[in-house]
């Protein structure tokens, strides 16, 4: 702990990675969170979501913020750590791609073959997103949320 000099107060910076030290922590309940979670997606959030199929993520690093800052907005009330890691949904770009993901934490868009694996946690909502029943599916550490393309959310637990 730094010394105080003429009676001056020092603090030390926080440290933080990637995020403002305000968005890190939710000031809701677990319960509260989950409920959060269930609620119908805006039809802005929709729409940027679905731009993800359009590949300009990939070369486009203000497309790709935007799209964070699109996230960030539908879920202002959430710190980062209760928000998405990342998005699933199907890819209409042709053979031999079939999905694709968005990886939130490191801001990665990527369009993945039938036969190619996707990392572990972005996997087990594959055949969802695939099937075409829903527009896109969130990835949580604990949850799959698929959103169907009116905003309604089911809650798929793994």
């Amino acid at each position: 702990m730094p010394r105080s000099i003429l009676g001056t107060e020092t603090r030390s910076p926080a440290l933080t990675v990637g995020a403002r030290p305000d968005l890190a922590k939710t000031q809701l309940h677990t319960p509260q969170v989950a409920q959060r979670l269930r609620q119908k997606r805006s039809p802005a959030y929709l729409e940027r979501m679905q731009r993800l199929d359009a590949g300009t993520h990939q070369q486009n690093a203000a497309a790709l913020q935007e799209l964070l800052d699109a996230i960030a907005a539908e879920f202002p009330d959430l710190g980062v750590d209760e928000r998405p890691i990342g998005v699933v949904s199907r890819c209409f770009l042709g053979p031999p791609y079939e999905v694709h993901i968005c990886d939130l934490a490191g801001g990665i868009v990527e369009h993945f073959e039938h036969w190619r694996s996707m990392p572990q946690l972005f996997e087990r909502a594959r055949s969802i997103a695939w099937h075409g029943a829903y527009a896109f599916i969130e990835i949580y550490v604990s949850t799959i949320r698929a959103v169907a393309a009116d905003g309604s959310v089911s809650v798929l637990n793994s």
